[in-house]
């Protein structure tokens, strides 16, 4: 076990070093309380007290010294170095000379007989606490050498004294006794307290662990108690609720989110569909389960998934087949379509028409080349490869794009760049980015020139405060959108210009989903429109 915790074992070390040290100045205080006291009952001569009968002066000399030395000690200890106690030498020093200033004291109090013993009984069993190993064996060594030897001295120097070496010996048999016995639990117990360190530290490690690994999971996590209130949230749920750089603690769910908790509590079996909290978070998809089992009314753990990575998994099945079908229809069209492209051209070269014809003729063609660029839009669409997303730096990336865009722009655009911080981060295909962005800027521009006759438009990026996700949005000086064209925006082939063909956005938010981002419109506080393109969090997406 030391080997595998050996920062545990150092800990566990310096707790005992400390408890020593406080259960030494104890020890002092006592050594100093029992000196006094023996000092009293002997000059009281309380109850026929022994004390000093062999040797009153000398008794008595052996006490006022012990008592002297130990008020000595008990004032210097606090004030030593700690390091000082490490090897043990100052507590074997202060056990020993207890020892042997007990053994004087019950020698001219007339030997064993006297009860001073017992305190020698004491000292041992607190050499035993303060000492480990071979140090608290030597103690209780010296306290059983000294009560024989005293005996056998007594024996010869006062044979008058009775003396008595069974007791003596089965003192020194306690003192061992009680020496092994407390080594054996202090070991005991030393080896608990590492183990339940080890078993705490372990605990502590797995939370942070799993702490951190539901932190980190892409999956939004919420603990919610029995009264709807949030008791844990990770990240990813603060991200897709719009609380990703709020510094509150969130104790409250959104108002969708709280009625679809309130309705499942009342029917567990009822699964909710996809659904925004706000207009500038992703859309969710929402699963409850109850802490325990089958109780619907306690703690309830929520999931929070987003959709994103599913539309993408539907889209690229759903093209996979439309792409296959749309490119043999769109083959099919070709053929005729330049066939009557082409008969439209030679009959438009006819002398014989008149102007009605030929204004018949030429729409004939102008449609031709509108159906065909339709064609190329839905071979594109099918032909299109997977997206290969790579790290980029949007600030960099715009005015790149902007330099490209505007050196084969041949209407003078102004195209302003608005993109702070000037770090921010996106991981997308870079081709399939400039596909998009171009669409959004050319729509733009061409709405601002209807509008308000302003060839121009905003890049505005950075990251969302509200889901600390990344975001490039194309502003424009139009009028907007009408409300009742909102719900069609995205379809395929919706368009509300003659000469458009109805793909550019929905191909443009094919683009954006293909790479885990999400197109959206709304209108700008300046009147005009904003497609705004949320990319995915660079560190989270998914290859």
């Amino acid at each position: 076990m030391n080997s595998h915790h050996p920062e545990i074992v150092a800990e566990v070390e310096l707790r005992r070093f400390q408890l020593n040290m406080s259960l030494l100045r104890v020890y002092n205080y006592y050594r100093v309380f029992i000196g006094s006291l023996l000092l009293l009952v002997f000059l009281q001569n309380l109850a026929d007290s022994p004390l000093g009968e062999l040797n009153p002066a000398y008794f008595l000399t052996t006490i006022l010294s012990y008592i002297g030395v130990n008020l000595l000690i008990s004032l210097m200890v606090p004030g030593l170095p700690e390091r000082w106690f490490n090897r043990q030498g100052i507590p074997f020093l202060i056990v020993l000379m207890d020892n042997i200033a007990l053994g004087m004291l019950m020698y001219y109090s007339g030997g064993i007989s006297s009860g001073l013993a017992i305190f020698m009984l004491l000292a041992v069993a607190a050499g035993a606490i303060l000492l480990t190993g071979r140090a608290n064996t030597l103690i209780a060594a010296v306290a059983s050498i000294i009560v024989l030897y005293e005996e056998f001295y007594l024996s010869l120097s006062a044979p008058d004294l009775h003396d008595d070496y069974f007791i003596a010996g089965v003192m020194g048999i306690l003192y061992f006794s009680i020496s092994v016995i407390i080594q054996y639990l202090s070991n005991r117990l030393r080896r608990t307290e590492i183990l339940s360190l080890t078993r705490a530290v372990e605990v502590e490690d797995l939370e942070r662990a799993n702490r951190s690994i539901i932190q980190r999971m892409r999956t939004g996590l919420i603990l919610v108690n029995s009264e709807d209130k949030v008791r844990m949230i990770n990240q990813s749920a603060k991200s897709l609720l719009g609380y990703a750089r709020s510094t509150d603690v969130v104790n409250e769910l959104p108002n969708k989110l709280f009625n679809h908790l309130s309705t499942w509590r009342g029917d567990t079996s009822i699964r909710t569909q996809p659904f925004q909290i706000r207009h500038n978070t992703p859309e969710i998809l929402v699963n409850f389960s109850a802490v325990r089992t089958g109780d619907a009314s306690s703690d309830v753990v929520v999931f929070l998934e987003d959709t994103t990575d599913m539309q993408q998994q539907a889209q690229q099945l759903k093209l996979a087949e439309l792409g296959r079908l749309s490119a043999n229809i769109a083959h099919e069209i070709r053929n005729p379509l330049g066939a009557i492209s082409h008969a439209a051209q030679l009959l438009g070269e006819s002398s014989n028409l008149d102007q009605a014809d030929s204004r018949l003729t030429e729409i004939i063609h102008n449609h031709c080349r509108r159906m065909n660029l339709v064609v190329e839009n839905v071979l594109d669409l099918s032909r299109r490869n997977q997206p290969s997303p790579v790290r980029l730096n949007l600030l960099q990336w715009v005015e790149g794009f902007v330099k490209q865009f505007l050196e084969s722009d041949q209407n003078g655009a102004d195209i302003q760049i608005k993109v702070q911080p000037s770090t921010t981060e996106i991981r997308m295909d870079a081709s399939q980015l400039s596909q998009i962005v171009t669409n959004l800027v050319q729509n733009g521009l061409r709405y601002s020139m209807i509008g308000n006759n302003r060839n121009s438009v905003i890049l505005e990026g950075g990251l969302d405060e509200a889901t600390d996700r990344p975001y490039l949005s194309v502003i424009d000086f139009g009028h907007g959108v009408d409300d009742a064209q909102l719900d069609n925006l995205f379809e395929p082939f919706f368009t509300t210009e003659e000469s458009g063909t109805g793909l550019g956005l929905y191909l443009s938010r094919e683009l954006s989903e293909a790479n885990q981002a999400r197109l959206d419109y709304s209108r700008h506080k300046n009147g005009g429109g904003c497609f705004r393109v949320t990319f995915a969090h660079p560190d989270r997406i998914t290859a």
